[in-house]
């Protein structure tokens, strides 16, 4: 009896371990919001882009938290990729020593800079003064981790479902960014320099995302039974690496970054800039209507993108002055003590957006870097 005891204990501690990769495991986390703590707490080890999770350790996040937030089809679906993807956590050796050895030069690259986001979207006086009333056509969405990213769309008055298309656009790519983390590093956490204009790769990149809203647009099209000029809308967008902030635009509306304790208006003079023309994501979209660039990343504390709508107060058109109120959003994140709810109050109140102003829809996402 006594013998047996010790191998039962020993064949429990080589209970072996799943591997994912990070896109993988990031697709994982998209799919399943609510078993995201579960998943890190089940993680055994990360080595070489690759995360293990101990199965075990799940069923007792599941035992403990519950189906909801740890379902059978989560389970169900790492199982299934347990065939090809076993191993054991080695041991340490001369390599994982040699390794530690050599920490400092990967200390040469910066650590992920570390963003809090906020986002908020109301609907403007003349969509509520409308019989019957229109629906907010603006819609933003803000991704904190694993990398950050803002998005913001605003739906084309003249497109009858534009309010379900923006709502896509920002959520699709918010799902991007989710899903893609190997794609995103390869251009923004690498220290090369990047000429948004004359670079392929840089184009390729941005062309990506770009693809990626318009054939979300295409997919809701069919759900929908509609066309894609039925969804159009426009699209600022910026993500944070760590050596550059990528940015874009497609129609109307504003990005401003704050960098050395100074707002900077992005896109202004941009590739793909002109005036007095409103643009739309759609299968028709031509070169000239995306503007987009490469930031360095050195010393921006904070990313807005907003609408039109909202750049009524804080951007003045006529010679692009920014509002000092963007430099307090960003320091009252900082402080905690701005968040979604306090944004959305900020986009209802009457006093700031009294007549002429508040006519249109606002919405706007912001990133502050964390203290």
């Amino acid at each position: 009896m006594n013998k047996k005891k010790p191998k039962a204990a020993k064949k429990a501690s080589k209970e072996k371990s799943i591997g994912l990769t990070v896109e993988e495991f990031n697709e994982l986390q998209r799919k399943y919001p609510d078993s995201r703590e579960a998943l890190n707490d089940a993680i055994s080890a990360k080595q070489d882009d690759n995360f293990y999770i101990r199965l075990t350790k799940l069923k007792n996040q599941q035992s403990k938290l519950g189906n909801d937030a740890v379902p059978d089809a989560l389970i169900k679906e790492i199982s299934s990729r347990k065939k090809n993807k076993n191993f054991r956590k080695p041991k340490q050796d001369q390599n994982s020593k040699l390794a530690q050895e050599n920490d400092s030069v990967e200390n040469k690259i910066p650590e992920q800079i570390k963003w809090q986001g906020i986002c908020a979207t109301t609907v403007g006086r003349s969509h509520l003064q409308s019989h019957p009333q229109i629906e907010c056509q603006d819609a933003a969405k803000v991704v904190s981790t694993p990398r950050a990213a803002i998005f913001v769309a605003d739906g084309a008055g003249c497109a009858r479902l534009s309010h379900l298309g923006s709502k896509s656009v920002v959520e699709e790519l918010a799902g991007f960014i989710n899903s893609k983390q190997a794609t995103h590093g390869e251009i923004l956490d690498q220290e090369q320099i990047i000429n948004c204009n004359d670079s392929d790769r840089g184009k390729e990149y941005a062309y990506k995302f770009v693809k990626y809203a318009v054939e979300g647009l295409r997919k809701l099209a069919n759900t929908e039974d509609c066309s894609v000029e039925d969804l159009k809308c426009t699209l600022l967008m910026a993500v944070s690496g760590k050596f550059y902030i990528f940015w874009l635009k497609v129609g109307d509306g504003f990005i401003v970054v704050e960098k050395d304790n100074k707002l900077e208006l992005l896109g202004s003079l941009g590739k793909g800039e002109f005036a007095n023309q409103t643009t739309f994501l759609s299968e028709s979209l031509n070169d000239k209507a995306i503007s987009y660039g490469f930031l360095p990343a050195e010393n921006v504390t904070g990313i807005a993108a907003f609408t039109d709508g909202a750049g009524e107060t804080l951007v003045t058109t006529h010679d692009s002055k920014i509002a000092g109120e963007l430099s307090n959003f960003f320091a009252q994140m900082r402080g905690g003590s701005l968040d979604n709810d306090s944004l959305l109050k900020f986009l209802e109140d009457e006093t700031v957006w009294a007549s002429p102003k508040g006519f249109d829809d606002r919405g706007i996402a912001l990133l502050a870097q964390s203290k």
